[in-house]
């Protein structure tokens, strides 16, 4: 039999989210520094150019509606492609140099010296016996800071070169009591957890790219930012919020480090008291440690940055962490707004309203939003599994998931209106309104989140198949791909609901009457609909968000060789479900109306098309609501069962749209109906049952 192969680490999983963040974040860029980089410094401003064409068209719909607005203003001949190139080559080349010196300057700085076995046989004797219970460290060096007193140890170096650095103050505790050389022995085993769980290359070659990134790429964008904002006339309405843009960008960059940085020293502390069986040595040598440093920072603005972007944890919260797992498999608020910050980051430069007219340059195709978008979803999903398997475990102490998907939707919203694009698109384009470009990034925010809930269900579905799997690894691979496939084929439609729903004013007078949310949401549901003009769009939408679900509580069902009952809650009270249900059924015919009219489609609304629809909406309403479990299931497994039957005399390219607009409307009540309390009556009737001694 194969050995078991465990899934990626939480560390891996951490470094591949901010190595995302630098590779998105470098839509600063955009449009104008790569052009200086690939050498093009000339030509015409392109956003001088379109407002220019804006008024000879006659207005901004005129202009938009004109086949003609890229010859008008062409940006075939810029050299943004070549620019973004050349900087993933600077990038990559200075990443590679930083990985390659950086070691070496660490290990020849002052008070430094390799470890003397003549000098301090013990001491030799002791980290050469740690480090062979250990493994990845076999060529390990041994380094003595003779200048550092505190309780303090460094592990870096590249393959082949790796170090760790001992404080003159740690080596003392091994002449110490019992107790001090078991903290002696716990710090040591902390930083050969490093070399365990391999997280010193990653950790080098991140931060590495995050560096090279602040000097080459965001510092100099700043400084040219800060001189138009100061010295060139008229240049303050897009120089002044680029400077507020990258300045955000590099703060999220700094927490986004010291997040997954401090994720690295938790994991590294688990694997201590996994090798030691205890907790106390290590918990002894945080108290020698924070009775030597400096204390907390000072509560002040500066007090308060310095707590948010130091690399290492405090050593409260690293007793916290050893005292209670949940902490380290659950991921909170600020790592899930990382992930939803940095993709809208890496889909402006291709789903913007710049980046529509500046498709003559071909940005598209040297900027590689797909596959970054792949990447994030990837560390959203084992986040979200491996979190479900602690949570299979420990069922008591699972946190809630409502912070983790707060911060995805909130680093959407956010990513969204703080893009590059974002105040050049609204200035550019005269007549846009704030509220129909807000109620776009809130739109596909509120997209984002649902994605975000689906997952977290995909891994509770999928957590007991894929922890009594003998290799997890290939079983939640199959998962991914599906995944990721998925979200190739309809990441584009969702990022690009931002820019249409912008256009979208200018195309349609009745649209342009709206105010923006009903805007955004009236053009969100024509997307919806010009998709299900396909039925087979239909069926793989239901094979994804039900099919792999099923799959997988299936596949667990097997594995564990027998029926598994899950903790079954309290069903809801019978009365608020009806009234729920018949409030969708009557709110559902005159909003769907009033839509279709808006969209001059009143045909959609015809009483033959839209009975059945209400009906299967009230039938899956009514089911989700009453299930115990798997709510979502149950209302969209009625809504289609009723809907196939009602769909029957539909003609046979109308059935599609009716199946489609009876699930959501399921689902969307469903989701309304978690306002609904669970089952105060029914626990009163059971504790009824329950004798009284």
């Amino acid at each position: 039999m194969p050995p078991r192969r465990p899934l990626p680490s939480g560390t891996l999983v951490a470094f591949v989210l901010l190595i995302c963040a630098v590779l998105s974040f470098l839509s600063v860029l955009h449009p104008g520094y790569a052009d200086v980089i690939a050498g093009d410094r000339g030509g015409r401003d392109l956003n001088s150019c379109v407002r220019e064409a804006i008024r000879k068209a006659g207005g901004t719909g005129n202009f938009i509606q004109s086949h003609t607005r890229q010859r008008q203003c062409d940006s075939g001949d810029d050299r943004t492609s070549q620019g973004i190139l050349v900087s993933y080559a600077i990038l990559a080349v200075a990443t590679a140099g930083h990985y390659r010196f950086r070691s070496a300057r660490r290990a020849r700085r002052r008070g430094v010296r390799p470890l003397d076995p003549a000098r301090f046989p013990v001491l030799h004797t002791e980290t050469g016996r740690l480090a062979v219970g250990a493994g990845q460290a076999r060529r390990v060096t041994f380094l003595v800071d003779f200048l550092d007193s505190g309780v303090n140890g460094v592990t870096f170096g590249r393959a082949g070169h790796r170090r760790i650095i001992l404080s003159r103050g740690l080596i003392r505790l091994l002449d110490g009591s019992t107790s001090d050389r078991a903290a002696f022995r716990a710090v040591v085993l902390h930083e050969l957890a490093h070399l365990r769980n391999r997280d010193v290359d990653i950790t080098l070659v991140t931060l590495g790219l995050l560096r090279c990134y602040f000097v080459l790429m965001l510092f100099p964008r700043m400084f040219g930012d800060l001189v138009g904002l100061l010295f060139v006339p008229g240049a303050a309405p897009y120089a002044g919020p680029a400077l507020f843009d990258s300045a955000v960008f590099g703060a999220v960059l700094l927490a986004a480090r010291s997040t997954i940085l401090r994720t690295r020293e938790f994991r590294a502390d688990a694997r201590v008291m996994e090798w030691m069986g205890t907790a106390q040595p290590l918990l002894h040598a945080f108290d020698l440690a924070s009775a030597a440093s400096g204390g907390r920072p000072p509560r002040s603005v500066r007090g308060w940055w310095a707590r948010t972007t130091r690399t290492h944890p405090t050593f409260a919260q690293r007793r916290a962490c050893l005292a209670d797992e949940a902490l380290l498999m659950h991921p909170g608020f600020g790592f899930a707004f990382v992930i939803g910050f940095c993709l809208p980051a890496a889909w402006d430069p291709v789903s913007s309203v710049t980046a529509q007219v500046r498709q003559g340059g071909g940005i598209s195709g040297w900027w590689p939003p797909g596959l970054i978008t792949l990447l994030l979803v990837l560390v959203l999903l084992l986040t979200a599994v491996r979190a479900s398997l602690h949570q299979l475990r420990h069922r008591a102490g699972a946190p809630s998931p409502v912070p983790f998907r707060l911060g995805v939707g909130l680093g959407v919203l956010a990513g969204l209106a703080l893009a590059p694009s974002a105040v050049a698109d609204h200035l550019m384009l005269p007549g846009m309104r704030f509220s129909s470009q807000a109620s776009g990034w809130l739109a596909v925010a509120l997209l984002t989140l649902l994605f975000t809930m689906w997952c977290q269900y995909l891994g509770d579905s999928w957590a007991r198949a894929v922890d009594l799997a003998r290799r997890p690894f290939v079983t939640l691979t199959g998962v991914g791909l599906v995944v990721a496939w998925a979200v190739a084929a309809e990441a584009g439609t969702v990022f690009g609901l931002q820019w249409q729903i912008e256009y979208g004013q200018f195309m349609d007078k009745r649209l342009a009457a709206l105010p923006g949310p009903l805007h955004a949401a009236v053009w969100t549901q024509y997307t919806y609909m010009t998709e299900l003009l396909s039925p087979w769009w239909l069926l793989a939408l239901l094979a994804v968000l039900l099919g792999v679900p099923l799959a997988g509580a299936v596949r667990g069902r097997r594995t564990s060789g027998g029926v598994v009952v899950p903790e079954r809650p309290a069903r809801r009270a019978l009365a608020p479900v009806l009234g729920a249900t018949a409030l969708t059924a009557v709110l559902l015919p005159p909003a769907y109306t009033w839509w279709a009219h808006q969209r001059g489609l009143d045909w959609l609304a015809s009483p033959s098309l839209l009975t059945p629809i209400t009906v299967a909406v009230a039938a899956g309403t009514l089911s989700g609501g009453l299930a115990r479990t798997r709510s979502m299931v149950w209302a969209v497994a009625a809504s289609l069962a009723v809907g196939l039957l009602l769909a029957l005399p539909v003609p046979t390219g109308m059935w599609s749209l009716q199946l489609g607009v009876g699930v959501e409307g399921a689902v969307l009540g469903t989701l309304l109906m978690a306002a609904i309390p669970r089952g105060r009556l029914l626990s009163r009737r059971t504790a009824a049952l329950v004798p009284r001694p």
